[in-house]
């Protein structure tokens, strides 16, 4: 009889179990901040900075150009921390970011701009390559939703890279 129980408990332990870890680790870059430059993959020529809180991210300039903050998935690889996101703008389209963040605080991030017309799609490879800010007031994802609402997008001649 004890062998009955044995199994279902096992298992509802294992469930619990991925499912801590996996709530864990979309949250394991929460509060960090990386600062850096971002642009085209052979040449990042941009000054910019990378957020992460409640499960979110977010670039600076990205958000001043109409991308949400975007959900992150990350792992601990023996590399570093490996996060995947995605970025969207209703106007602009979507920034799919593949990261490493290493131990020593280092960033570098593959990200895909594709933007869908009706008539063509444009893709273009970008890259953002940082350090971790170690003293750094994130915003948190509430605050940077909320001052948002009152940007003019249209109005920041960067955005027109995008």
């Amino acid at each position: 009889m004890i062998k009955l129980f044995r199994t279902p408990l096992a298992l509802a332990l294992s469930i619990l179990l991925v499912s801590t870890v996996a709530a864990m680790a979309a949250g394991i870059l929460d509060g960090r901040a990386f600062t850096g430059m971002i642009g085209p993959a052979e040449n990042p020529d941009l000054e910019d900075s990378l957020h992460f809180d409640d499960g979110h991210f977010w670039s600076d300039i990205c958000t001043r150009c109409g991308f949400m903050p975007g959900t992150y998935a990350a792992e601990v690889t023996p590399d570093g921390v490996r996060f995947t996101g995605t970025l969207e703008s209703d106007s602009r389209g979507r920034f799919d970011y593949d990261g490493l963040v290493k131990e020593d605080g280092s960033i570098r991030v593959a990200i895909t701009w594709e933007r869908r017309r009706w008539y063509w799609t444009s893709r273009r490879e970008i890259t953002f390559v940082g350090e971790q800010v170690s003293i750094v007031e994130t915003a948190p994802l509430a605050q940077m939703r909320q001052s948002m609402q009152s940007m003019d997008l249209d109005g920041n001649p960067m955005c027109s890279r995008f």
